[in-house]
C-alpha cells in the first residue's frame, strides 16, 4: 500500500501545471490574498477528488471488465498515450522555441481570477476539471487504481494522496507569500515569476517526456 500511495505522490508531483502556478501571484496581489488563494486551490483539490473518483470507480470497472477479454487493450492504451505525451513535448518546445508561449496568463484568465470567491472557487474546479480529462497520465493512473478493489476510505485517501501533492506547488507559494516579511513580498512574487519565465515550460517538457517514455516502455514489456 506505501508503494500506491508513494507512486500517486510522484504522479501527483509531475502534474507540473505552470497556469496554475502563474495564477498565485495574481490573486495574492489582490484583497483578502489568502482566502481567495486557498479557494481557488480548494476548488482545484475538490474537482481533482471527483474526477479521480469518477474515472477510478467508472472507468475503471469498465476497463477492467473489457481487459480480460481484450489482453492489448492496456498496452495499446499506454502506447498511444505515451505517443501522445511525446507529441506534446515536442509541440511545447517548438511554441517555446517560436516565442509563442508565455507564463502570463491571458486576458481571459485574468479576468476570471477577479471574480467573487464562490465564483472564484467554481472557476478554479472547472479550470481543473478541463485540465485532467486531457491529462492521460492522470486518467491512466486513476483508472489503474480503480481496478485495484480498494475500499473507499483507501480509494479516497489515495484520489487525496495524487490532489494533493498535485497542487503542492501552489500552496507552497501561498506559504512562502505568507511568511514572507509584508515588505519583501513584491520581491518574493517577482522571483516566482522569474523563475517560471525561466523554468515552467522546461520542467514541463521534461516530465512531460519522462512520463511519455515511461508509458512507452510499460507498454512494450506488456
Amino acid at each position: 500500500m506505501f508503494g500506491l500511495f508513494s507512486y500517486l505522490a510522484v504522479l501527483g508531483l509531475s502534474a507540473f501545471d505552470p497556469i496554475g502556478i502563474a495564477a498565485m501571484p495574481v490573486l495574492l496581489l489582490q484583497n483578502n490574498p489568502y482566502r481567495r488563494g486557498l479557494l481557488f486551490l480548494s476548488g482545484s483539490f475538490v474537482s481533482l477528488m471527483l474526477m479521480g473518483l469518477l474515472f477510478s470507480q467508472g472507468l475503471g470497472t469498465i476497463v477492467l471488465s473489457f481487459e480480460n477479454s481484450h489482453t492489448w487493450f492496456v498496452p495499446g492504451v499506454e502506447l498511444i498515450a505515451g505517443l501522445i505525451l511525446l507529441s506534446v513535448a515536442a509541440v511545447i518546445l517548438w511554441r517555446m522555441q517560436s516565442g509563442k508561449l508565455s507564463v502570463e496568463p491571458a486576458d481571459t484568465m485574468m479576468k476570471r481570477l477577479q471574480l467573487d470567491n464562490w465564483k472564484l472557487f467554481i472557476f478554479g474546479a472547472l479550470l481543473v476539471a478541463v485540465q485532467s480529462i486531457f491529462d492521460v497520465v492522470f486518467v491512466i493512473a486513476t483508472i489503474h487504481v480503480g481496478q485495484l478493489h480498494l475500499s473507499i476510505i483507501t480509494l479516497t485517501a489515495a484520489i487525496a494522496t495524487y490532489a494533493s501533492m498535485a497542487l503542492v506547488l501552489q500552496l507552497a507559494v501561498v506559504v512562502a507569500f505568507r511568511l514572507t516579511p509584508v515588505q519583501q513580498r513584491i520581491k518574493t512574487l517577482d522571483k516566482v515569476h522569474i523563475l517560471l519565465v525561466k523554468y515552467a515550460y522546461r520542467v514541463l517538457i521534461a516530465v512531460t517526456l519522462l512520463l511519455g517514455f515511461v508509458l512507452l516502455v510499460l507498454a512494450a514489456k506488456s
